[in-house]
């Protein structure tokens, strides 16, 4: 079970457990876990435990929310680092995540889960039929838009994306990696034919405009 270690201040070590599911903090009695300090607001956080999984969500707190010193809005939290509410800091120790399922019996001939094929030939979403898939999991293939994954915020800002099925990391599809790939191209010829206008413009303006005659001279008839 995952919990949560106190160590601000002269507190003595205590130990929060931490439910499946929501678990809120702060000054309100109302709160699943009450921390008087006035340091902390009245609703300050909520822990999410989901599976071996550890998420924390700030509740526009006053003095805010920290993993590891770093303040967040929402962030995955790992065992080992320091969740901080106010001035109160606290450790969560949470069995380390490891990923059994290879461990699991399987049926000797499992049904393989296929996206359908879009007219073009490209997987389609499995919850949207009519859209292209954009993400692959790497571990159950099944195939996702970009509204179906998980999108997982870390510290720092950037996102880990996820398959909303099975939590093992996407990666692009066929499709996706050709998109994504014209669309650096597209951009490339359009660079290029600006420059090339530019270039003639330049040049048109001047053989319009000849540099003036030097002092002292008289024009050409």
């Amino acid at each position: 079970m995952a919990k949560l270690l106190i160590k601000s201040g002269d507190r003595q070590v205590q130990e929060i457990n931490l439910k499946p599911g929501i678990n809120r903090f702060g000054r309100n009695a109302t709160n699943d876990h009450l921390v008087v300090d006035p340091g902390v607001s009245e609703m300050h956080c909520e822990v999410l435990v989901e599976g071996n999984f550890v998420f924390v969500r700030d509740l526009n707190s006053t003095n805010g929310t920290f993993v590891d010193k770093n303040p967040i809005t929402e962030s995955a939290l790992y065992s080992g680092q320091t969740l901080k509410i106010g001035p109160v800091e606290m450790i969560l120790d949470a069995p380390v995540v490891q990923l059994a399922i290879p461990e699991l019996p399987r049926p000797e001939a499992p049904a393989p889960v296929h996206s359908d094929k879009l007219s073009d030939g490209y997987a389609a979403c499995l919850n949207h039929g009519n859209r292209h898939a954009v993400w692959e999991c790497t571990s159950c293939t099944r195939c996702f838009c970009d509204h179906c994954v998980r999108k997982l915020r870390r510290v720092g800002g950037a996102y880990i994306k996820l398959c909303s099925a099975c939590s093992n990391p996407v990666e692009l599809t066929p499709w996706a990696a050709m998109m994504k790939k014209k669309k650096k191209s597209m951009f490339g010829k359009l660079v290029g034919k600006i420059k090339s206008s530019f270039k003639t413009t330049k040049r048109l303006l001047s053989n319009n405009n000849p540099p003036p005659a030097p002092p002292g001279t008289q024009p050409r008839a």
